[in-house]
């Protein structure tokens, strides 16, 4: 009876390690990221897919592209990966902060050492959080170049919007 308990939460581990999740997921589940293909998803289009080398799908299409607009795609497909990579990093950093408060009390810290480590992780998911912000605008820049350049994309053209671009990353908050 006492190892069902376990049993059940295995189960439930394995069932949710094969659900289909993507990487990363943004603009309310606009833009994912999974397998190293980026997916758009907007309504009255059919799913739009960028991979690394800048190749595009619409649908089931292959889409033809220019040299300077599978480079733009490739710049997408950059910007939304350093996104998540930044995420991952942030998520270390937090909990690398979480580790440190708790290794500092138990090890009875004073409260300076303890704030001391706290300031170090708040400066750098500061740093990180500054670099999320230009990959956003980034990818708003790349999204409009796109729209304007490649017809087969301007479905997918309003995912991000102005006011991201009107965010001022380098502010002090």
């Amino acid at each position: 009876m006492k190892y069902q308990g376990t049993i059940l939460l295995a189960a439930l581990c394995v069932v949710l390690s094969a659900c289909d999740m993507p990487d990363t997921t943004m603009a309310n589940g606009a833009v994912t990221l999974k397998d190293n293909v980026v997916t758009l998803h907007v309504d009255g289009a059919p799913d739009a897919m960028i991979n690394a080398k800048g190749e595009l799908q619409v649908g089931d299409k292959t889409i033809a592209t220019t040299p300077p607009e599978q480079g733009l795609l490739m710049l997408y497909y950059g910007n939304i990966a350093d996104v998540h990579d930044t995420g991952t990093e942030m998520g270390k950093v937090g909990a690398g902060m979480g580790k440190n408060a708790l290794q500092d009390k138990l090890n009875g810290k004073s409260k300076e050492e303890t704030d001391k480590d706290a300031e170090n992780g708040a400066a750098q998911l500061k740093t990180l959080a500054k670099k999320m912000c230009q990959d956003h605008v980034n990818m708003l820049s790349v999204q409009n170049q796109l729209a304007a350049q490649l017809p087969e994309f301007k479905p997918y053209g309003k995912i991000f919007t102005n006011k991201d671009e009107d965010v001022s990353c380098n502010k002090d908050d």
